[in-house]
């Protein structure tokens, strides 16, 4: 018996959805079943015009199978629909299943904390990331004198680490001051000497346990660019690139040279994630999207001014600009936990420069 079918619904009342025996004449019955009990039986037998024309016999496998009793939501994950006396289950729509629980359980606690995008993320970026913070903190899993940053990381989107870097002179600021502007530093020639610089400019113990304690890891930096001038748009840090986990990522701001001002689009990191037509905002292929966003609600703009040895953390659902005059040069790095591999690792696409700070964090280029 060749069966096929798919639940495409799935409510406290009944299931909808088709089933489909490729034995002529065969209609099934359908049995929904809840923790072995069966809480509802339909045959489907309703005519469908798009199963009709797949070519699913006459078209007469739709069903809509109403339960005996309105079930709690949250037994819906656990809900099966199978053929009466046999072992196959009816997949479900992408759209049912999991999904039933979480919004059964959001709308009777409000408060539960959700990461903001479906590939999940960094903690910090969580609806109950101030709790969480409270309780690492109480638990001695971050240290109790970082609860400032990371409380303004939480509800900023960002924070600023005021005189973390040392002065200027260091080889990598040397470097950058002569880059050309918005170019990644390649793994070649002086390049090379300069990120391995730069390494020890940004591992430095002011940085590294603000990212430690995000990350929940150690640190990776995988891509690193000067920028000068004034740009003209505003960036996200997930967008950036493709990546396997989008949210899961830091952006690094600083200067040399002179001061910078960093452009932050008030409460951008708490967006939604869909616009109405569905694109996603953290994802590289909808780079836009989080601008879309922003504008759609008003946000307003935050003007940050960094000093050569202030460094920021930006968080992956930020919207910032850069503004560079003057001889400044900004330096731009994306930091990733070292249990997220680049998607341009993966596809080979890599240069072959990778560093292990003594501090135990990773520039790979």
């Amino acid at each position: 018996m060749s069966i096929r079918g798919s639940v495409d619904s799935l409510t406290p009342g009944g299931a909808v959805g088709w089933a489909f025996d490729g034995r002529a004449g065969e209609q099934l019955v359908l049995q929904a079943l809840c923790g072995g009990r069966i809480i509802g039986e339909a045959t489907a037998d309703r005519f469908r015009h798009d199963l009709a024309e797949a070519g699913l016999g006459d078209g007469h496998c739709g069903f809509e199978l109403p339960f005996y009793e309105k079930l709690d939501p949250a037994l819906l994950p656990f809900v099966t629909v199978k053929p009466r006396g046999g072992d196959v289950e009816l997949p479900r729509y992408a759209a049912a299943g999991f999904a039933d629980f979480f919004r059964s359980l959001y709308a009777r606690h409000p408060a539960a904390g959700r990461h903001r995008s479906v590939f999940g993320g960094l903690w910090t970026d969580r609806t109950d990331a101030r709790r969480l913070l409270g309780g690492r903190i109480a638990a001695g899993t971050a240290p109790a004198d970082l609860a400032g940053t990371l409380g303004t990381l939480i509800e900023g989107g960002y924070a600023v680490l005021r005189n973390a870097l040392p002065p200027a002179g260091e080889a990598a600021r040397a470097h950058l001051a002569a880059s050309t502007p918005a170019q990644p530093i390649l793994a070649e020639g002086e390049g090379r000497t300069a990120l391995a610089a730069l390494a020890d400019l940004l591992f430095r113990e002011a940085t590294l346990r603000p990212l430690r304690a995000a990350l929940d890891d150690q640190p990776v930096c995988t891509r690193v660019v000067p920028a000068r001038g004034i740009e003209h748009g505003f960036q996200q840090p997930s967008t950036a690139e493709a990546l396997p986990s989008p949210a899961e990522c830091l952006l690094l701001v600083a200067a040399t040279g002179g001061e910078i001002t960093l452009d932050i689009v008030r409460d951008s990191h708490a967006l939604p994630e869909f616009t109405a037509d569905g694109r996603s905002r953290w994802i590289a292929a909808s780079a836009d999207t989080a601008l879309d966003l922003a504008l759609a609600q008003g946000l307003s703009i935050e003007q940050v001014e960094l000093s050569p040895t202030d460094i920021a953390i930006v968080g992956p659902g930020t919207l910032h600009r850069i503004r560079v005059e003057g001889e400044a040069t900004a330096l731009r790095a994306w930091v990733l936990p070292r249990r997220v591999t680049p998607a341009r690792f993966l596809a080979g696409t890599a240069g072959t420069f990778s560093l292990r700070h003594p501090t135990g964090a990773m520039l790979a280029a």
